[in-house]
């Protein structure tokens, strides 16, 4: 008969067995009853087929329709019955494969003995089935493991299920063409990683040869450059020597090695305007003095026109930025016993600073006097 949910006033469960009904089944109207949780018409004479409709049945936890006429394909919307328990369409005149209705995890009942279903063996959870047979029908190839649960008379009248149950060895498998082209592709990306692998070891190679290399061409580079400075500067102040000191062998193009890794900041001075790194470089200089901090020359440019006084400043312990900011501060002063300053140099290594050129000599030389200075000893230093 049929049962309803007096709560909910829908139906719950179609039961119609041994009734000698006839007629074609209509799933699509039964699953109408959207809570339909048992569906039974077993051993009566009902023809017609399953329909996808059947997807539509989301409650349904038993489905009887052995003992019929029902013929056709099982529908792929079987997967969808989620909560199915117990599937038993035994003895009708079903055809072609069975859907894959593994994700039917609560599924113990499913037989399908004498139709004329195809394929292999449906992939179910053994070890959770409590009944079982699809003997009778034209399944093929191997039998799976049944955990020990069901014998060999489930799989009885299907001449092409082979294994071990059914004493019927099966024949050795062929690898497929899919598993061979997926055998070409893992060796492809294999051997693409090892030659990755070895691309970028030789890069690093490479790196590492041309880092070594690179200090000793810029080396080569300094040496070359001081030895022209050297000449440079030798050749220059043999004419041009007023006191009783030998030209100096440093030029100002021998600093940072004749390489200018910064710029030179020109101040507010007039006398700076125009005034370019590249102008002390190449003009002349002669050795005035030295201090502990460095060394002080006369630098003539525009062939004498202009006269500056370079300070050399090395080995001093205060970073670039420091100094950037002292020589600004230097700069705002305003006084008249305090010598301006025309323009400067920074970098890691030394710093340069530019005075107007006082032909009167210095404050040293003032109070002490004239004498030799030597490139060896002197107590002249002019940084504060």
């Amino acid at each position: 008969g049929v049962s309803c949910d007096t709560l909910s006033k829908s139906v719950k469960k179609v039961v119609l067995d041994e009734l000698n009904l006839t007629g074609v089944l209509d799933i699509g109207f039964a699953c109408k009853a959207s809570s339909l949780s048992v569906l039974s018409l077993h051993s009566n004479n009902v023809v017609g087929s399953i329909s996808e409709e059947i997807g539509n049945c989301k409650h349904l936890t038993h489905l009887y329709v052995s003992g019929n006429q029902i013929s056709g394909h099982l529908p792929e919307s079987l997967k969808q019955l989620s909560n199915l328990k117990r599937f038993d369409i035994s003895n009708n005149n079903f055809s072609g494969e069975v859907p894959d209705i593994s994700q039917i995890s609560g599924l113990i009942t499913f037989f399908a003995q004498n139709n004329q279903l195809t394929g292999e063996v449906p992939n179910l959870d053994f070890s959770h089935l409590l009944q079982f047979n699809i003997s009778n029908n034209n399944f093929s190839g191997p039998i799976p493991d049944v955990k020990g649960r069901f014998s060999a008379d489930s799989f009885s009248g299907n001449p092409g299920l082979c294994g071990e149950l059914v004493s019927k060895p099966c024949p050795p498998t062929p690898p497929s063409k899919r598993k061979s082209n997926h055998s070409s592709i893992k060796r492809f990306f294999i051997y693409s990683g090892y030659a990755v692998l070895g691309l970028i070891v030789v890069l690093f190679v490479a790196f590492k040869l041309v880092s070594k290399m690179k200090p000793k061409d810029d080396k080569e580079a300094v040496e070359t450059n001081t030895s022209r400075s050297s000449y440079k500067t030798s050749t220059t102040t043999s004419n041009e020597s007023k006191i009783a000191v030998n030209k100096s062998e440093y030029s100002i193009s021998s600093v940072e090695s004749g390489v200018a890794l910064s710029s030179l900041v020109v101040l507010t001075s007039p006398t700076g305007q125009g005034l370019r790194f590249e102008d002390l470089l190449r003009a002349p200089a002669e050795l005035l003095g030295k201090g502990k901090h460095g060394s002080l020359y006369k630098v003539m440019l525009d062939n004498g026109v202009t006269t500056l006084a370079v300070k050399r400043i090395k080995d001093w312990s205060v970073d670039s930025e420091e100094f950037k900011r002292r020589m600004k501060r230097l700069d705002q002063t305003r006084h008249p016993s305090v010598l301006p300053s025309v323009a400067f140099y920074c970098s890691q290594q030394e710093k340069l600073l530019v005075y107007e050129y006082q032909p009167n000599g210095s404050l040293f030389r003032l109070l002490h006097g004239n004498f030799i200075v030597t490139n060896s000893t002197s107590d002249f230093d002019f940084i504060t």
